[in-house]
């Protein structure tokens, strides 16, 4: 079954450590960093065609040993309410 883009949830997941930007385009996902040194975290940020790309993902983050901080699911940007999420990481009163 296809979902339409504009129908798929955004997903935010935070992990400790520097993802390369190159992993962007193989895991689909816009990569921005917040810290420094051993304190960087890396936020992976977008929308997965289905539950089975989004274990790939974790299941990825986990072989090359990153440590999950979040993981966050917004609702689809066309849905009521619904918008690309605020990184959680940048919000001062979070």
């Amino acid at each position: 079954m296809h979902i339409p883009e504009q129908d798929l949830p955004v997903y935010i997941i935070q992990v400790r450590g520097h993802v390369e930007p190159h992993w962007e385009a193989e895991l689909h996902l816009r990569i921005t960093y917040h810290g420094a040194g051993e304190g960087e975290i890396s936020s992976l940020t977008g929308q997965l065609p289905d539950q089975a790309a989004l274990l790939g993902v974790l299941n990825w983050l986990a072989m090359w040993g990153y440590e999950i901080l979040s993981f966050t699911v917004a609702p689809p940007p066309g849905a009521a309410g619904g918008a690309l999420p605020e990184d959680p990481s940048t919000n001062p009163q979070g």
